[in-house]
């Protein structure tokens, strides 16, 4: 074990999207496990979307504000590599919140709200999927597809950020439901890697003729849409919702960074109007507090071959801050984009 690592600490909040200059990387000695802690070396970090609440500018919802100058907070999958705890020992691969760094000090006894490090099964399925398919985003699009939004067989599902990592799991889950999976997202390459995953049709939102491909998806329109962006791409969908579909809500990226009050136009009248005219079922939750039960029946389609999981992988704890960066300047990965630090042993 060397004595130094390195970690990326946040040193400022983000104006707009997040920059690569918002970051710093550091080196610091790799620390030591005191009594009943254990020290993780990290393997995977994931750079999800819902960390921007925390070090944008303008303090909006989710997880607490970081203070400038302290690690980047964020699940990885890591490996034991020494313990004072009679729960891990070192070998053990685990998944919690360590942070953007290369080692990390944790106290099981003294969790955040998601409890202890999360034990994970290499027979199972690959680690890294504990960050992914078989994790928080596997949750979410879970809590969306089966329990919000209630899909189903031979009902039509509409998917937004559909190359991402909850919508690449939503639409195939779509198919295991025996509905109808028609995915959005941007650029040709995105669009071709869904369908080999097994949706039925797709709409760039990137191309000119958007609205066309996206009516030629949904010529019967649908009875469920599973929003992740909201803005532009939703106002789209509108108007294909039929009477009482149902509208899982698990994100907004597009009003990320933006306050109480965007820069206008105010389109939230005929939003309502929608609401209104079609009986429309709008609820917003947060998937990764679903528990269990849905990773149980992921990991189970998943051995059955229902489902595939998409992953993609930059180097480097260096890449983290360009990647996170990446999430919201547009990228061409598919599935859960993932910082690989460290080689599996």
């Amino acid at each position: 074990m060397s004595a130094a690592m390195k970690q990326v600490v946040l040193a400022a909040y983000a104006r707009g999207n997040p920059q690569a200059s918002d970051f710093r990387i550091e080196e610091v000695p790799v620390p030591r496990p005191g009594a009943r802690e254990i020290l993780l070396r990290t393997l995977y970090l994931a750079v999800d979307p819902l960390l921007r609440f925390s070090v944008d500018e303008t303090t909006l919802t989710g997880a607490s504000r970081m203070e400038l100058g302290t690690v980047m907070v964020g699940p990885a999958v890591s490996e034991v590599v020494a313990s004072n705890h009679p729960d891990y020992a070192p070998g053990d691969v685990v998944e919690g919140r360590s942070g953007w760094q290369e080692y990390c000090v944790l106290a099981p006894d003294r969790s955040d709200y998601r409890g202890p490090p999360r034990k994970l099964d290499p027979a199972l399925a690959p680690v890294s999927t504990a960050l992914g398919t078989l994790g928080g985003p596997g949750q979410t699009a879970y809590e969306g597809i089966v329990k919000v939004g209630r899909v189903q067989a031979g009902e039509t599902v509409v998917i937004s950020a559909a190359g991402g990592a909850v919508g690449s799991i939503a639409g195939q889950i779509v198919k295991v439901l025996g509905g109808r999976a028609v995915g959005i997202a941007g650029g040709a390459a995105k669009c071709a890697a869904l369908l080999e995953l097994g949706f039925d049709a797709v709409a760039d939102y990137k191309a000119p003729d958007f609205a066309a491909q996206l009516a030629a998806a949904l010529p019967q329109g649908a009875e469920v849409y599973l929003d992740n962006v909201g803005g532009d791409v939703t106002m789209a969908v509108l108007p294909h919702l039929k009477r009482n579909a149902r509208m899982p809500m698990c994100g907004f990226i597009a009003y990320y960074g933006v306050g109480m009050e965007g820069p206008g136009p105010d389109r939230l009248p005929g939003f309502y109007r929608q609401i209104m005219n079609k009986a429309l079922e709008i609820k917003g939750f947060a998937g990764i507090f679903a528990g269990q039960k849905g990773l149980e029946d992921i990991a189970g389609w998943m051995k059955a071959g229902q489902i595939r999981f998409a992953e993609s992988f930059v180097e480097g704890i260096e890449a983290a801050p360009e990647a996170f960066s990446s999430v919201f300047s547009g990228h061409d990965h598919v599935g859960k984009l993932l910082v690989r630090v460290a080689a599996e042993a």
